[in-house]
């Protein structure tokens, strides 16, 4: 009696979660580079607003698009200690206020125990939507404004007197924006996400054997395959420093009877582990895929050669197994008389 054997390259048995994860981080990271090709810049320019003025800057004609938005950045310029509330106006065409934004701007610094300091926070921004076409008038006023830390009074200090001097802003209008805010955090996820399923992929299935021994010759029989499962056969080896630089496992599958249906010299793949200069210790590992059509206990034996510097040797079996790519797997048929 003989079995049928062949081997062939498959990506059959790749984790399909691995599609999924990387799929998923892939068309994140082609929006964000999307994005910046769907912004246009409009007009950017500084105006002086004062106190309770209202401040006409550009008649904006908008319609509805699919992809972005029309966005509307501001920053404030003004010394150090003072502050001022500024707001973002859209007016219709009647004057009429149909969107506005409204920012609590400051600018403080000063000295302490650590040095010199300084903070700010003078950015504001409105992003808007058209349901139809229209043309609004983009404005800008300051509410309030004044000087003092508005952290040693608890609020925004003391108004100045009048006339107080008008409050730089820079503004910027540009269209086609795509908000990316929740973009990265997706990205940095579904990224991680990836990460892990790539580390995961090789270890899926059932772990059928896991034989360790401080010799060169583990055995174990276990039922695994199936024409739909990936049977993974893992060796790992520990020697000495008197290993030579190569080394093979034999491995050897016996059927339910005991009958060997495949036997081979697989080399191992060595990583020699100095310590000063010193070889300490050899670790080799070495694996094979399989397919079994039937489903049946199969006996495993593996003798590492040379057998003498050999210190452990670790004899593992995935049964339902998955893979990170396309892996050469060996098909073992159902058994016919020879």
């Amino acid at each position: 009696m003989s079995a049928s054997i062949n081997t062939k390259n498959t990506n059959r048995f790749i984790d399909p979660a691995l599609y999924i994860a990387f799929g998923a981080t892939g068309l994140i990271l082609l929006a964000l580079i999307a994005s910046a090709f769907f912004e246009k810049v409009l007009f950017s320019k500084t105006v002086s607003v004062s106190e309770e003025e209202v401040v006409k800057i550009e008649a904006l004609k908008i319609k509805p698009q699919l992809i972005g938005a029309l966005r509307i950045d501001a920053t404030a310029t003004m010394p150090s200690n003072h502050w001022a509330i500024y707001e973002i106006q859209l007016l219709d065409k009647q004057g009429k206020l149909i969107a506005s934004a409204t920012k609590e701007a400051w600018r403080e610094s000063g000295f302490d125990s650590d040095g010199s300091w300084s903070e700010n926070d003078l950015d504001a921004g409105l992003d808007v939507r058209a349901k139809k076409n229209e043309e609004l008038t983009l404005a800008l006023t300051v509410l309030e404004q004044g000087n003092r830390s508005r952290f040693a009074t608890g609020n925004f200090g003391t108004p100045q007197p009048k006339p107080a001097q008008p409050v730089r802003i820079n503004v910027k209008v540009a269209n086609g924006v795509v908000d990316t805010r929740h973009l990265w955090p997706g990205l940095f996820g579904t990224l991680a996400l990836s990460v892990m399923t790539f580390i995961a992929a090789p270890r899926t299935g059932k772990k059928a054997i896991s034989k360790t021994i401080n010799d060169s010759d583990p055995s174990d029989r276990a039922t695994v395959g199936g024409a739909d499962k990936l049977v993974r056969v893992k060796i790992n080896v520990k020697s000495d420093e008197n290993s030579p630089s190569q080394m093979r496992a034999r491995l050897v599958i016996n059927d339910s009877y005991g009958e060997q249906l495949y036997s081979e010299n697989i080399p191992l793949n060595l990583t020699f582990h100095r310590e000063e200069g010193k070889l300490e210790k050899v670790t080799g590992f070495a694996q094979q895929f399989f397919v079994f059509e039937t489903q049946d206990s199969y006996g495993f034996h593996v003798e590492v050669t040379p057998d003498a510097p050999v210190d452990r040797t670790t004899l593992t079996v995935l049964d339902g197994n998955r893979t990170r790519g396309a892996v050469d797997v060996v098909h073992i048929g159902s058994t016919v008389t020879s």
